[in-house]
This record gives C-alpha cells, sequence and structure tokens, in this order.
C-alpha cells in the first residue's frame, strides 16, 4: 500500500504536545511543533508519572534521557490529620500489578526528557510561535502567528492549554468551569531545609510519599530530583468557588491546617507562596474537532480536569500516543485522515470523561467529613492492620476483590485507569473499524478484503506472497 505523506502542526509544547510529537514522528508524519513561549519549558512543580504513561517513556526512551531525576518511593502512605495511618500502599506491588512503574518527577524534568527525544525523532520545535489566526478547508489548515509568520498542514492538533486558541476557534461558546470550591496550593522545598528546620520529619520522610487528609482537604508530600526537594501540594475547599488564581495570606493559609499534624504543619510552614490555583473542568463536548476532521483539540484544550487523581497530564499523553497509532495508519495508507480522528473521538472522548468523573469521586473521598469519613477508614483498617503487624503481604490477606479507596495510587483499584495502553487500544480501535467495513467470508471466516491487502503489502516489500 502506498505510503501517504503528511505534515501534521501542533499547537502548543505541553506534555501532551511533545507527546503527540513523538508519536506522531514515530508514526511516519512530519512534524512542526508551534510554541508561543520564547523558550520551551515547563514550571518546575512536581507530577506523578503512573504505569498508564510510564510504559510510554519507556518505549520511547524518555526514561533513560531523565535518569535518576524518576523517584521511585518505597512506601505510600495516607495518614488522618491527626496523624493515624489510615491507608498505605507498596508502589512495588502497583509496578507488579500494571507491569510499569509509578514514578515521581519534576515536570520541568519530564518535558526537558521530551523535548529531548522528540528532537531526536526530527521533530521540527520552533518557539516564539503565538498562533493569531486558524484557517481551514476541506484539504489544509493555516495558522498565522502573531508575527505573521504563515504555516501550512495537513492536520492541526491543538495542544494549548485551558485557554486554547484553537478551541476558542473551533468552539468558541467552550469554557473551562469552575466546578467546586476547592483550590491548590504548591510549592517545592529542599530537603535540607526541611531536616534542619523541621524535628522529626527526618523520620518520617523515608522514600516516601504520604498524605495527610482531613475534613474538606488533603497535604502531599514526595520527594523529586533524586530525592534532594521535596514537591508540596496541599488543597482545601474555600468558603467560595475559586475561578481565577487569587493570592492568599500567608497567615490564613497556615491556619487551614492548624490542627493537623504538627510534622506537616511545621513543613507548610516553610512554605511563603500561597497562591490559590483554581481546578478547572470542562463539560463534555459533542466534538473536539472541526467539520473536515483536520483540526482537532488534545489535552487541557479537550478535557481539563480536577487534580485528585493526578491524571491530567497522563490523559493528555494518551491522547497523544493514540494519536501517533492511529495516524500511523494514515501515512501506511490503511485509513483516511478523517477516519483517524473520528477514531481518536470516538475512544477517547468517553474515556476522558470517566477520568473526569473519577478526580470527583476521589477527591470526594479524601476530603470526606463526619460519619463519611469514618466509613473511608474502616474500609482500609485490614490492609493497615496487616502492614503494622508484617503478618503476611497485604495482598495475600485481602480478597483478590479488594479495591482500595485510595484510588490515585492502586492500580487495581481503576484498572481501567493505570493498567490502560493508549497505543494497544489504537491498534485495537483501528482493527474492529476494518472488520467493521468487510464482509466475512461464511467459509473461510476471512473477512474479505484483508486478505489480500496483505498479502500486497508483503509483496511491495520485496516479498514473494507465494
Amino acid at each position: 500500500m502506498p505510503q501517504t505523506k503528511l505534515h501534521v502542526g501542533i499547537c502548543g509544547g505541553g506534555l501532551g504536545g511533545l507527546a503527540a510529537a513523538i508519536a506522531i514522528a514515530r508514526a511516519g508524519a512530519k512534524v512542526t511543533l508551534l510554541e508561543a513561549a520564547r523558550e520551551l519549558g515547563e514550571i518546575g512543580a512536581g507530577i506523578q508519572v503512573f504505569p498508564n504513561v510510564s510504559r510510554l517513556l519507556v518505549r520511547w526512551g524518555v526514561d533513560e534521557l531523565i535518569g535518576r531525576n524518576l523517584i521511585l518511593v518505597d512506601e505510600i502512605n495516607t495518614w488522618s490529620a491527626d496523624n493515624h495511618l489510615i491507608a498505605r500502599f507498596d508502589p512495588k506491588l502497583g509496578a507488579k500489578q500494571a507491569g510499569f512503574p509509578h514514578w515521581l518527577v519534576r515536570r520541568d524534568h519530564l518535558h526537558a526528557g521530551l523535548t529531548e527525544s522528540a528532537r531526536r525523532h526530527g521533530v521540527e520545535l520552533i518557539v516564539g510561535s503565538r498562533v493569531d489566526t486558524l484557517e481551514y478547508s476541506k484539504d489544509s489548515v493555516k495558522v498565522t502567528t502573531t508575527l505573521g509568520v504563515e504555516h501550512s498542514f495537513d492536520l492541526l492538533i491543538g495542544s494549548d492549554g485551558i485557554k486554547s486558541t484553537i478551541r476558542q476557534n473551533l468552539f468558541p461558546g467552550v469554557v473551562p468551569q469552575a466546578a467546586s470550591t476547592v483550590a491548590a496550593f504548591r510549592d517545592i522545598l529542599s530537603y535540607e531545609e526541611v531536616f534542619a528546620k523541621v524535628p522529626g520529619a527526618r523520620q518520617l520522610l523515608r522514600n516516601t510519599m504520604d498524605g495527610w487528609i482531613g475534613p474538606n482537604g488533603y497535604i502531599l508530600l514526595y520527594p523529586l530530583s533524586a530525592g534532594t526537594e521535596l514537591n508540596v501540594v496541599t488543597l482545601f475547599q474555600m468558603d467560595h468557588v475559586v475561578k481565577v488564581p487569587e493570592v492568599m495570606e500567608i497567615n490564613e493559609f497556615r491556619q487551614l491546617y492548624k490542627d493537623w499534624n504538627p510534622t506537616a504543619r511545621k513543613i507548610l510552614e516553610l512554605v511563603n507562596y500561597t497562591q490559590k490555583w483554581p481546578l478547572l473542568v470542562l463539560p463534555p463536548m459533542k466534538s473536539w474537532s472541526n467539520e473536515h476532521k483536520n483540526v482537532v483539540l488534545l489535552g487541557d484544550a479537550a478535557h481539563c480536569m480536577q487534580n485528585h487523581m493526578a491524571q491530567g497530564a497522563a490523559t493528555a499523553m494518551e491522547d497523544g500516543a493514540f494519536l501517533g497509532t492511529v495516524i500511523s495508519e494514515v501515512v501506511r495508507g490503511t485509513i483516511s485522515l478523517s477516519e483517524a480522528i473520528d477514531l481518536y473521538e470516538k475512544k477517547r472522548m468517553p474515556r476522558a470523561w470517566v477520568k473526569q468523573q473519577a478526580s470527583f469521586v476521589s477527591g470526594t473521598i479524601n476530603m470526606a467529613v463526619g460519619e463519611a469519613a469514618e466509613r473511608r477508614n474502616k474500609a482500609s483498617a485490614p490492609e493497615v492492620k496487616s502492614w503494622d503487624h508484617n503478618i503476611i503481604h497485604p495482598s495475600d490477606l485481602l480478597p483478590p476483590t479488594y479495591r482500595s479507596w485510595q484510588m490515585y495510587c492502586t492500580p487495581a483499584s481503576i484498572p481501567g485507569i493505570l493498567y490502560y495502553d493508549p497505543e494497544g487500544d489504537a491498534d485495537s480501535a483501528v482493527c474492529e473499524y476494518l472488520q467493521s467495513k468487510t464482509e466475512m467470508d461464511p467459509t473461510t471466516l476471512v473477512t474479505k478484503g484483508l486478505w489480500g491487502k496483505w498479502w500486497g503489502a508483503i509483496d511491495n516489500n520485496g516479498i514473494d506472497g507465494h
């Protein structure tokens, strides 16, 4: 089958855009990535890399580029606000369940690894290229930057985040919404400072991820940068809906956690940056693409979500990997570009919505109060008891149907999320689609047409089909 020449443009060089660039370049298409900023980079806050994404980093060799800055902790502990252990998970067990590790990394380190991988895959990276206008027809897409530079593509991917210019052009009435009163606070501290100023911190933070969950909020701490830095994430339900970033007075911030565990509270006293970040969500959309299927959205531009499952960036990277696989079939001539984008939407849109809902549920469970919190803690009591007494491994003590309420870190709780392989899913989607288009021979049980195409492909590669 003759190969199709395809030039794909990507608007936005975040984690999802870079993942798409790598995957589509691997598919055999020419890729040009336009980034508005003058330099490719990311804010250096921490990010969790779950098995559904770490599998991609391993396949693409990005894990080797990042190296020691990818951290695998020994324990994931969940404590009550008054410091009772209420859930615990072994990431090594998680890696065994899902087949790939759960890593922790600074966003800028992950971004740098993806950027270098994109360069090595031949992606053209153009910075200082903020898209100003978008024009498209059935046969092509053209964008013009604020500097007046024009670019033409066969396909344009809008991976330009929550404030997406591409989405505003396609769907001007669709805007992210603040779906709750929860706001997030983020900072990074050095372990050297934490250990010097907080008594007891060294005994608590032992290459572990630790979270304290209490009424209406939670604190999450985990290591970054080869174990030299501590990522600090806190969330709390405010007395109003936070729609835009707001600055909070430092003492007011500390009062939110005044009755919580003393060690965690003293760590928060080292944090000086208290900007409230809203947790915005895009409502479900009927489409992520234009009528010609040659402009399509990806990541936060299509499905931003609350961070209680830590799956926002992961979902964007899944989008990119899925697109790369279906576009590889366009390059091979197996399906058309519009068919590829249609498959992407049909498969990815419901999956993103499931993740958005799971994030709501996870946040509600973690910030439960009163009787709901007591029921939650009782449910995980057996796994804590097994760890405390070192009887046998928790997975042996608990029934095989057990699923932890701490969904974000336990792969078996929502296997459809953390076991997921976007490239495998995309390949299956193409196979199912091709079979649905072609009648089956009732005698041979072979799908008519596909057999001949397969032999034709072999012949075209210089192999005798007989």
